[in-house]
């Protein structure tokens, strides 16, 4: 890509920065960076006022001569290509080849935690006449309240004559979409997909993932970015589209998203990226509500990190909450964690299914689908298991 015009300003919040970008550049504009200052006097801060300075530019693709081109780059990505297409449910019996998008490195520390999910206070002695405390595998990084709610469902299913394996899979069966003759449609939950989540999550690279998949079944399918505040993101899936070899639209406000729907089949899978933010960003939270009242999505996704505090987690996902409405869960990371304390209390806390599960950087074979059958099986062999006491 190159810089064919480049503007800079100043403005008071980032919905004001895109607007003005886009009434100065017209729709190709994008924004290339944004810089708090603070103007005022120095030794009088609360007359201080936080400003953005802002950069935008005109994103084109270089040309490039034909006679540059890269035969051996060309190869690779018709094998890529190729093994999408062919490459099946059973991902452990295909050899995948390196995919040529560079590995997603966007990483962002999460904010400090507001609070955190719940906390009992540690039990004093037991009264002679209580029964012995039992222990049950739970995962060390369950929060407490959770684990002894958990507990207490172990012991009823225990009466009942239930092992602990057999009451975890019951248990896990209300976690996860039901089995279906058409898993992809049933975990997507529509045609027309919206993904949300905080920087760093690997919202872009599952939807890679996803889009993989609907082109192994041969489905009509676009992706659309609305995360024109990064051009490293939008790149990115473009880059993807074109490995795939489908439709790629960049949104630049939610007005036009009605106009590129109406150029898709009815049937079409329409999957829309959105920009990360924060759970305190406000600005990009309203940006987000407004594409979703135009795109009007038949299933809201929020993906998380299975790395992630707990406490930040339930910050991220009722902040998102409180702008559109939620119907799934793509958990990422579980290559990165020892600990699956999150496949438990994210489902028991906000009363949502988990649709995917990501598994690593490979695309397209490190996805699952989210089914309780792998979720309870990843659980009981987990090494990460620690016998606690509740």
């Amino acid at each position: 890509m190159q810089l064919v015009k480049e503007i800079e300003f100043q403005a008071s919040t980032e919905q004001e920065a895109y607007q003005r970008a886009r009434e100065r550049l017209g729709p190709e504009g994008v924004i290339l960076s944004i810089q708090a200052v603070f103007t005022g006097i120095p030794f009088l801060p609360f007359l201080k006022q936080k400003k953005l300075v802002v950069r935008a530019g005109i994103l084109e693709e270089e040309s490039r001569p034909r006679q540059n081109s890269d035969p051996d780059l060309e190869r690779k990505q018709l094998e890529v290509l190729k093994v999408l297409l062919e490459h099946k449910t059973d991902r452990k019996k295909v050899a995948i080849p390196e995919i040529l998008v560079e590995k997603v490195c966007d990483r962002v520390e999460v904010s400090a935690s507001r609070a955190e999910i719940s906390s009992v206070p540690a039990a004093g002695p037991l009264k002679p006449d209580l029964p012995a405390p039992r222990r049950f595998p739970f995962p060390e990084d369950l929060p407490a309240s959770c684990a002894r709610a958990l507990a207490e469902e172990v012991e009823a299913a225990e009466k009942e004559g239930l092992s602990y394996e057999a009451w975890l899979r019951r248990k896990v069966e209300s976690f996860c979409e039901k089995p279906d003759e058409d898993p992809l449609s049933a975990h997507l939950g529509g045609k027309r997909i919206m993904i949300l989540g905080p920087t760093g999550v690997g919202k872009t690279t599952t939807i890679a993932k996803i889009a993989a998949l609907a082109v192994q079944q041969g489905r009509k399918i676009a992706l659309f970015t609305s995360d024109n505040y990064r051009v490293s993101a939008v790149d990115q899936i473009r880059t993807f589209a074109r490995v795939l070899n489908i439709p790629f639209e960049v949104v630049n406000g939610g007005a036009e998203i009605p106009s590129l729907l109406e150029r898709y089949a009815e049937e079409t899978l329409v999957i829309m990226d959105t920009v990360g933010f924060g759970f305190r960003e406000t600005d990009r939270l309203e940006r987000i509500r407004e594409i979703h009242a135009f795109f009007r999505p038949q299933a809201t996704h929020v993906a998380v990190s299975a790395t992630g505090k707990p406490s930040d987690i339930q910050a991220s996902i009722e902040s998102t909450r409180s702008a559109v409405p939620i119907h799934k869960v793509i958990l990422t990371k579980i290559d990165e964690t020892c600990s699956y304390g999150s496949f438990l209390w994210i489902p028991m806390t906000f009363g949502l299914p988990f649709s995917f599960f990501t598994t690593g950087q490979n695309v397209p074979r490190d996805i699952q689908f989210a089914t309780s059958s792998w979720m309870a099986q990843t659980l009981l062999e987990a090494r990460s298991f620690s016998d606690v006491r509740w």
